[in-house]
Protein backbone atom coordinates (compact mmCIF):
# COMPACT_ATOMS: atom_id res chain seq x y z
CA UNK A 1 0.00 0.00 0.00
CA UNK A 2 2.83 2.41 0.74
CA UNK A 3 4.14 2.12 -2.89
CA UNK A 4 0.94 3.45 -4.55
CA UNK A 5 1.30 7.22 -4.04
CA UNK A 6 4.84 7.34 -5.51
CA UNK A 7 3.69 5.12 -8.40
CA UNK A 8 0.74 7.42 -9.12
CA UNK A 9 3.06 10.43 -9.08
CA UNK A 10 5.43 8.75 -11.50
CA UNK A 11 2.59 7.80 -13.83
CA UNK A 12 1.25 11.37 -13.79
CA UNK A 13 4.71 12.72 -14.50
CA UNK A 14 5.16 10.29 -17.39
CA UNK A 15 1.77 11.26 -18.85
CA UNK A 16 2.65 14.95 -18.50
CA UNK A 17 6.02 14.50 -20.18
CA UNK A 18 4.48 12.40 -22.93
CA UNK A 19 1.89 15.14 -23.51
CA UNK A 20 4.64 17.73 -23.75
CA UNK A 21 6.49 15.56 -26.25
CA UNK A 22 3.38 15.18 -28.42
CA UNK A 23 2.68 18.93 -28.24
CA UNK A 24 6.27 19.75 -29.21
CA UNK A 25 6.05 17.31 -32.11
CA UNK A 26 2.79 18.84 -33.39
CA UNK A 27 4.11 22.39 -33.09
CA UNK A 28 7.28 21.44 -34.95
CA UNK A 29 5.27 19.67 -37.64
CA UNK A 30 3.01 22.69 -38.04
CA UNK A 31 6.02 25.02 -38.16
CA UNK A 32 7.30 23.30 -41.30
CA UNK A 33 4.04 22.24 -42.96
CA UNK A 34 1.85 25.32 -42.44
CA UNK A 35 3.92 27.58 -44.74
CA UNK A 36 3.35 25.06 -47.55
CA UNK A 37 -0.41 25.55 -47.51
CA UNK A 38 -1.92 27.40 -50.46
CA UNK A 39 -3.29 30.93 -50.49
CA UNK A 40 -6.95 30.52 -51.34
CA UNK A 41 -8.48 33.87 -50.35
CA UNK A 42 -8.85 36.35 -53.23
CA UNK A 43 -6.27 39.11 -53.63
CA UNK A 44 -7.37 42.61 -52.67
CA UNK A 45 -5.08 44.55 -54.97
CA UNK A 46 -6.53 47.80 -56.32
CA UNK A 47 -3.28 49.15 -57.76
CA UNK A 48 -2.45 51.52 -54.89
CA UNK A 49 0.52 49.80 -53.28
CA UNK A 50 3.61 51.22 -51.62
CA UNK A 51 7.36 50.78 -51.45
CA UNK A 52 9.86 52.07 -48.90
CA UNK A 53 13.08 53.24 -50.57
CA UNK A 54 16.51 53.74 -49.06
CA UNK A 55 17.98 57.14 -48.25
CA UNK A 56 20.53 56.77 -51.07
CA UNK A 57 17.89 57.99 -53.52
CA UNK A 58 17.49 61.23 -51.54
CA UNK A 59 21.28 61.50 -51.26
CA UNK A 60 21.61 61.30 -55.06
CA UNK A 61 23.84 58.23 -54.97
CA UNK A 62 22.18 56.24 -57.77
CA UNK A 63 23.34 55.52 -61.32
CA UNK A 64 21.31 56.08 -64.46
CA UNK A 65 20.68 52.35 -64.77
CA UNK A 66 19.43 52.20 -61.18
CA UNK A 67 17.11 55.14 -61.82
CA UNK A 68 15.69 53.55 -64.95
CA UNK A 69 15.10 50.29 -63.09
CA UNK A 70 13.45 51.98 -60.12
CA UNK A 71 11.00 54.11 -62.08
CA UNK A 72 10.12 51.14 -64.29
CA UNK A 73 9.47 49.07 -61.17
CA UNK A 74 7.19 51.72 -59.71
CA UNK A 75 5.14 51.66 -62.90
CA UNK A 76 5.13 47.90 -63.47
CA UNK A 77 4.50 46.82 -59.86
CA UNK A 78 1.49 49.12 -59.39
CA UNK A 79 3.14 51.28 -56.74
CA UNK A 80 1.16 54.37 -55.86
CA UNK A 81 3.24 55.61 -52.92
CA UNK A 82 7.04 55.70 -53.07
CA UNK A 83 8.37 56.49 -49.58
CA UNK A 84 11.83 58.01 -49.96
CA UNK A 85 13.81 58.01 -46.74
CA UNK A 86 15.13 61.49 -45.94
CA UNK A 87 16.73 60.10 -42.78
CA UNK A 88 16.09 61.37 -39.29
CA UNK A 89 14.99 64.26 -37.15
CA UNK A 90 17.54 65.56 -34.66
CA UNK A 91 16.64 66.14 -30.99
CA UNK A 92 16.05 69.83 -31.73
CA UNK A 93 13.39 68.97 -34.31
CA UNK A 94 15.37 69.69 -37.48
CA UNK A 95 16.36 67.31 -40.25
CA UNK A 96 19.92 66.07 -39.98
CA UNK A 97 20.33 65.91 -43.78
CA UNK A 98 19.06 68.72 -46.01
CA UNK A 99 19.74 68.30 -49.72
CA UNK A 100 17.34 70.63 -51.55
CA UNK A 101 18.82 70.33 -55.05
CA UNK A 102 19.09 66.54 -54.88
CA UNK A 103 15.56 66.34 -53.48
CA UNK A 104 14.19 68.52 -56.28
CA UNK A 105 15.93 66.36 -58.86
CA UNK A 106 14.48 63.23 -57.25
CA UNK A 107 10.88 64.41 -57.13
CA UNK A 108 11.03 65.91 -60.63
CA UNK A 109 12.33 62.66 -62.07
CA UNK A 110 9.72 60.52 -60.32
CA UNK A 111 6.95 62.81 -61.57
CA UNK A 112 8.35 62.72 -65.08
CA UNK A 113 9.19 59.02 -65.42
CA UNK A 114 6.53 57.47 -63.16
CA UNK A 115 3.47 59.72 -63.53
CA UNK A 116 0.76 59.01 -61.01
CA UNK A 117 3.22 57.89 -58.33
CA UNK A 118 3.33 59.95 -55.14
CA UNK A 119 6.85 60.80 -54.06
CA UNK A 120 6.52 60.89 -50.27
CA UNK A 121 9.19 62.08 -47.84
CA UNK A 122 9.60 59.34 -45.23
CA UNK A 123 10.82 61.05 -42.03
CA UNK A 124 12.13 59.07 -39.07
CA UNK A 125 12.11 60.34 -35.48
CA UNK A 126 13.23 58.30 -32.49
CA UNK A 127 10.95 57.92 -29.49
CA UNK A 128 13.21 56.28 -26.96
CA UNK A 129 15.77 57.61 -24.48
CA UNK A 130 19.19 58.19 -25.95
CA UNK A 131 21.29 60.54 -28.04
CA UNK A 132 18.69 60.71 -30.84
CA UNK A 133 15.54 61.02 -28.73
CA UNK A 134 13.03 63.50 -30.15
CA UNK A 135 10.65 64.96 -27.59
CA UNK A 136 7.56 65.57 -29.71
CA UNK A 137 5.71 66.75 -26.61
CA UNK A 138 7.87 69.87 -26.69
CA UNK A 139 5.99 72.51 -28.76
CA UNK A 140 9.23 74.07 -30.05
CA UNK A 141 10.56 70.72 -31.25
CA UNK A 142 7.22 69.91 -32.84
CA UNK A 143 7.12 73.28 -34.60
CA UNK A 144 10.55 72.68 -36.16
CA UNK A 145 9.46 69.22 -37.30
CA UNK A 146 6.43 70.68 -39.02
CA UNK A 147 8.59 73.36 -40.62
CA UNK A 148 10.79 70.61 -42.05
CA UNK A 149 7.71 68.85 -43.44
CA UNK A 150 6.62 72.10 -45.10
CA UNK A 151 10.12 72.57 -46.55
CA UNK A 152 10.15 69.06 -48.01
CA UNK A 153 6.81 69.65 -49.73
CA UNK A 154 6.98 73.28 -50.79
CA UNK A 155 10.69 73.59 -51.56
CA UNK A 156 11.72 70.06 -52.51
CA UNK A 157 8.61 68.98 -54.41
CA UNK A 158 7.50 65.96 -52.39
CA UNK A 159 3.82 65.11 -52.73
CA UNK A 160 3.45 64.45 -49.02
CA UNK A 161 5.18 63.34 -45.86
CA UNK A 162 5.16 60.18 -43.80
CA UNK A 163 5.93 60.48 -40.10
CA UNK A 164 7.79 57.44 -38.80
CA UNK A 165 7.93 58.15 -35.05
CA UNK A 166 9.06 54.93 -33.40
CA UNK A 167 8.02 53.34 -31.21
CA UNK A 168 4.80 55.01 -30.11
CA UNK A 169 2.55 53.31 -27.57
CA UNK A 170 -1.20 53.51 -27.84
CA UNK A 171 -2.88 56.64 -26.46
CA UNK A 172 0.23 58.72 -27.15
CA UNK A 173 -0.90 62.37 -27.22
CA UNK A 174 2.23 64.01 -28.72
CA UNK A 175 1.86 62.03 -31.95
CA UNK A 176 -1.71 63.27 -32.29
CA UNK A 177 -0.49 66.82 -31.70
CA UNK A 178 2.20 66.41 -34.35
CA UNK A 179 -0.41 65.25 -36.86
CA UNK A 180 -2.74 68.12 -35.97
CA UNK A 181 0.08 70.64 -36.41
CA UNK A 182 1.21 69.09 -39.68
CA UNK A 183 -2.32 69.11 -41.06
CA UNK A 184 -2.75 72.74 -40.08
CA UNK A 185 0.46 73.70 -41.90
CA UNK A 186 -0.19 71.48 -44.92
CA UNK A 187 -4.00 71.25 -45.15
CA UNK A 188 -4.15 69.89 -48.68
CA UNK A 189 -1.05 67.68 -48.62
CA UNK A 190 -0.93 63.90 -48.36
CA UNK A 191 -0.13 62.86 -44.78
CA UNK A 192 0.86 59.31 -43.88
CA UNK A 193 1.84 57.71 -40.56
CA UNK A 194 3.92 54.60 -39.92
CA UNK A 195 2.20 52.62 -37.18
CA UNK A 196 2.90 49.57 -35.04
CA UNK A 197 0.60 46.61 -35.70
CA UNK A 198 -2.76 46.05 -34.08
CA UNK A 199 -2.52 43.60 -31.18
CA UNK A 200 -5.20 42.08 -28.98
CA UNK A 201 -5.34 42.30 -25.21
CA UNK A 202 -3.27 41.75 -23.12
CA UNK A 203 -0.37 42.28 -25.57
CA UNK A 204 -1.59 45.75 -26.51
CA UNK A 205 -1.18 46.85 -22.90
CA UNK A 206 2.58 46.64 -23.52
CA UNK A 207 3.05 47.02 -27.28
CA UNK A 208 1.07 47.87 -30.38
CA UNK A 209 -2.18 49.74 -30.88
CA UNK A 210 -5.83 48.93 -30.42
CA UNK A 211 -8.74 49.98 -32.63
CA UNK A 212 -9.53 52.98 -30.44
CA UNK A 213 -6.12 54.59 -30.95
CA UNK A 214 -6.05 53.71 -34.63
CA UNK A 215 -9.33 55.63 -34.96
CA UNK A 216 -7.80 58.71 -33.34
CA UNK A 217 -4.78 58.64 -35.63
CA UNK A 218 -6.90 57.96 -38.74
CA UNK A 219 -8.97 61.06 -37.98
CA UNK A 220 -5.82 63.16 -38.45
CA UNK A 221 -4.19 61.71 -41.57
CA UNK A 222 -4.75 60.28 -45.04
CA UNK A 223 -2.99 56.97 -44.60
CA UNK A 224 -2.12 54.43 -41.91
CA UNK A 225 0.98 52.50 -42.99
CA UNK A 226 1.01 49.50 -40.66
CA UNK A 227 4.45 47.99 -40.10
CA UNK A 228 3.53 44.31 -40.33
CA UNK A 229 6.99 43.10 -39.39
CA UNK A 230 9.23 42.87 -36.32
CA UNK A 231 6.15 41.43 -34.65
CA UNK A 232 8.01 38.94 -32.47
CA UNK A 233 5.79 36.11 -33.70
CA UNK A 234 7.85 32.88 -33.59
CA UNK A 235 5.38 30.60 -35.41
CA UNK A 236 4.11 30.85 -39.03
CA UNK A 237 0.48 30.23 -38.09
CA UNK A 238 0.62 32.92 -35.39
CA UNK A 239 2.12 35.43 -37.82
CA UNK A 240 -0.56 34.79 -40.44
CA UNK A 241 -3.21 35.19 -37.74
CA UNK A 242 -1.71 38.54 -36.75
CA UNK A 243 -1.61 39.76 -40.35
CA UNK A 244 -5.26 38.76 -40.76
CA UNK A 245 -5.95 40.95 -37.75
CA UNK A 246 -4.35 43.99 -39.40
CA UNK A 247 -6.60 43.71 -42.42
CA UNK A 248 -9.67 43.37 -40.20
CA UNK A 249 -9.11 45.65 -37.22
CA UNK A 250 -7.16 48.49 -38.81
CA UNK A 251 -9.55 48.85 -41.76
CA UNK A 252 -12.47 48.93 -39.32
CA UNK A 253 -10.76 51.57 -37.21
CA UNK A 254 -9.91 53.70 -40.23
CA UNK A 255 -13.49 53.55 -41.52
CA UNK A 256 -14.81 54.72 -38.15
CA UNK A 257 -12.16 57.37 -37.57
CA UNK A 258 -12.01 58.89 -41.06
CA UNK A 259 -13.79 57.52 -44.15
CA UNK A 260 -11.13 59.18 -46.33
CA UNK A 261 -8.18 57.52 -44.56
CA UNK A 262 -6.73 54.45 -46.28
CA UNK A 263 -4.79 51.53 -44.82
CA UNK A 264 -1.52 50.30 -46.27
CA UNK A 265 -0.07 47.12 -44.76
CA UNK A 266 3.72 46.89 -44.76
CA UNK A 267 5.22 43.50 -45.55
CA UNK A 268 8.78 42.30 -44.81
CA UNK A 269 11.35 41.30 -47.42
CA UNK A 270 14.51 41.31 -45.31
CA UNK A 271 16.44 38.38 -43.86
CA UNK A 272 18.19 39.86 -40.82
CA UNK A 273 17.47 37.84 -37.67
CA UNK A 274 16.64 39.98 -34.64
CA UNK A 275 14.89 39.51 -31.32
CA UNK A 276 11.61 40.56 -32.94
CA UNK A 277 12.06 39.29 -36.51
CA UNK A 278 12.29 35.62 -37.47
CA UNK A 279 13.02 35.54 -41.23
CA UNK A 280 11.63 32.02 -41.65
CA UNK A 281 8.33 33.15 -40.09
CA UNK A 282 7.88 36.75 -41.24
CA UNK A 283 8.06 35.94 -44.93
CA UNK A 284 6.45 37.84 -47.78
CA UNK A 285 4.37 34.81 -48.74
CA UNK A 286 2.91 34.36 -45.26
CA UNK A 287 2.33 38.09 -44.89
CA UNK A 288 0.35 38.11 -48.15
CA UNK A 289 -1.54 35.00 -47.08
CA UNK A 290 -2.64 36.67 -43.84
CA UNK A 291 -3.52 39.94 -45.56
CA UNK A 292 -5.63 38.24 -48.22
CA UNK A 293 -7.45 36.10 -45.67
CA UNK A 294 -8.11 39.14 -43.50
CA UNK A 295 -9.56 41.15 -46.37
CA UNK A 296 -11.85 38.24 -47.21
CA UNK A 297 -13.34 38.36 -43.71
CA UNK A 298 -16.82 39.82 -43.37
CA UNK A 299 -15.50 41.91 -40.46
CA UNK A 300 -12.98 43.79 -42.62
CA UNK A 301 -13.78 47.04 -44.46
CA UNK A 302 -12.18 46.65 -47.92
CA UNK A 303 -13.21 50.19 -48.84
CA UNK A 304 -10.67 51.52 -46.34
CA UNK A 305 -7.85 49.39 -47.70
CA UNK A 306 -5.34 50.83 -50.17
CA UNK A 307 -2.81 48.03 -50.64
CA UNK A 308 0.43 46.52 -49.37
CA UNK A 309 3.89 48.06 -49.14
CA UNK A 310 7.18 46.18 -49.33
CA UNK A 311 9.97 46.93 -46.88
CA UNK A 312 12.18 47.68 -48.64
CA UNK A 313 13.48 48.33 -52.15
CA UNK A 314 17.04 47.31 -51.27
CA UNK A 315 16.10 44.02 -49.55
CA UNK A 316 13.50 42.64 -51.96
CA UNK A 317 14.96 39.83 -54.06
CA UNK A 318 13.93 38.85 -57.57
CA UNK A 319 12.20 35.81 -56.08
CA UNK A 320 10.19 37.99 -53.71
CA UNK A 321 9.17 40.36 -56.49
CA UNK A 322 7.95 37.25 -58.30
CA UNK A 323 5.90 36.19 -55.26
CA UNK A 324 4.44 39.68 -55.00
CA UNK A 325 3.42 39.58 -58.66
CA UNK A 326 1.87 36.10 -58.44
CA UNK A 327 0.19 36.36 -55.06
CA UNK A 328 -0.86 40.01 -55.06
CA UNK A 329 -0.86 41.49 -58.56
CA UNK A 330 -2.05 38.11 -59.89
CA UNK A 331 0.15 38.35 -62.96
Amino acid sequence: MTDRPPNRKRRRLKRFLFGLLIAAFLVTLDYFLYPLLGVSAPAGNVGENGLWLRYTWYFGEKTEDEWAGMTARLRDEQVKDAFFHVRYIQPDGTLHFRYPERAKALTARVHREAPGVRAVAWIYAENKPGAFYVDVADPKVRQRMVEEAVWLVEECGFDGVQWDYEVVKRNDRPLLQLLDDTRAALPDTFLSVCTPPWYPKPVVWFYGWDEAYFRQVAARCDQLAVMGYDTGMPLPRAYVWLMRGQAVHVTRAAAKGNPDCRVLIGLPTYDTRTASHYPSVETLRLALKGTREGLASTRAVPGSFAGVALFADYTTSAEEWGQYERLWLMK
